[in-house]
Parts: structure tokens; C-alpha cells; sequence
């Protein structure tokens, strides 16, 4: 995948090519992994393209993707936190909990406490964290009885409170559309470049 000005997915990855990032870690559950096109279907996952679009303007930066396809959002903090930080990563990103919000019962106070305890050491150590709120605006055109109830219901309560989370952290939220979730790892990874880019258009603006 070719990473340019005149690419409409990455018209804003010029603003990348002063980035400070070396170290990019990804940790959850499917979602870090990508969500978009079945596994074998060829398309790189998002965080993959993210990857790639980095090394376009950063050829040395490390990738690490510990993401895996079940954990809850408590496995994902006990079995993988301290790989990432031990990778010291200086940008992560953090996609759990979206299975969970798939069934009952589920607990969105629980889920919100263990992702504030997986984004809270991560922007300790010195990161830039990255959440993804993957069922964000296209909720909202759902049937209005969808939106009282069921996994739609759910997942957008999750949104809602992983944006508040990343902002109580001093985090980044990415709201990927369903649309472009449904899209693929491409459609996603551009929402998180663009992210990205503004991050870093208004920390250079704060300093002039």
C-alpha cells in the first residue's frame, strides 16, 4: 500500500511526516486485531495499514500487535499489559470489550474500570494511546427500538464511555463509523491516520 498526499483515504499523512513515534504496540481482542473482512480474505488488518503508513515517513519504527481474537477486557489487562509495556511503546492502541458488549450480561462499569486500567499505565509509561469507538456514529441511524435495547444498545454505551475514558487520560478516540468498519482493515486505519494527523496538527499549533 502506497501512503500519498493524492490518496483521498490518506490525504492527511502529510501531517505525519514529522512524527515522533518509534514504537507503535497494539493491544485487545479481534477489534486490535481488525475488524473489517474474515481472516484469509487478504486484506491486512487496520492496525497493519496503520503500521505501514508509520514506516512510510518512519522506516526504522518497531510494530508489536499482541491483539488476540476472544480475551475479555480483564484477560486482555492481565495477559498482555505488561508486554506492551515492556515494548515501551510511545503510541498504542487499545480496542477491547466489544465482544462482551455483543451479550448479556454485560457489565459496562466493570469493562470501563479495566480499560482505564490497561489506557492509565500506558499513558504513564509516556505513550500517546489510541481508542477506537469501532460502532460509533452508524448506531445512530438504527431503528429506534434497536437503540433501546440489545447489542446495538450496547455497544453504543461502550463508545460513549471510551471516548470519556480516553479524554479522562489525556488518550486519543477515533470514532470509526460502522460503515467504515464493515469497509475493512483500509477504511478503519485511514479514521486512525486522520486521528493522528490532527493530534499532531494541534500539538504543533499549541506551540506557536
Amino acid at each position: 500500500m502506497t501512503v500519498s498526499g493524492h490518496d483521498p483515504q490518506y490525504r492527511k499523512s502529510a501531517s505525519l511526516a514529522r512524527m515522533p513515534w518509534r514504537r507503535f504496540i497494539v493491544l485487545g481482542d479481534g477489534g486490535a486485531e481488525g475488524p473489517g473482512p474474515a481472516r484469509g480474505s487478504g486484506d491486512p488488518h487496520w492496525a497493519d495499514h496503520v503500521a505501514e503508513a508509520l514506516r512510510s515517513v518512519r522506516p526504522d519504527l518497531a510494530y508489536l500487535n499482541l491483539g488476540r481474537h476472544e480475551p475479555s477486557t480483564a484477560q486482555v489487562r492481565a495477559g498482555q499489559l505488561a508486554r506492551a509495556l515492556a515494548f515501551r511503546g510511545d503510541l498504542a492502541a487499545v480496542v477491547a470489550s466489544g465482544r462482551e458488549a455483543a451479550r448479556e450480561p454485560f457489565d459496562i462499569d466493570a469493562v470501563e474500570a479495566e480499560l482505564s486500567r490497561i489506557v492509565g499505565p500506558l499513558r504513564s509509561s509516556g505513550a500517546d494511546v489510541l481508542t477506537l469507538g469501532t460502532y460509533g456514529p452508524g448506531l445512530s441511524a438504527a431503528p429506534a427500538e434497536e437503540q433501546r435495547s440489545g447489542p446495538r444498545r450496547r455497544r453504543r454505551i461502550l463508545a460513549e464511555r471510551t471516548r470519556d475514558l480516553a479524554l479522562r487520560h489525556g488518550a486519543l478516540y477515533v470514532d470509526v463509523s460502522t460503515r467504515a468498519a464493515a469497509a475493512g482493515g483500509r477504511s478503519v486505519a485511514a479514521a486512525v491516520i486522520h486521528r493522528l494527523a490532527d493530534h499532531l496538527d494541534a500539538t504543533r499549533n499549541a506551540r506557536y
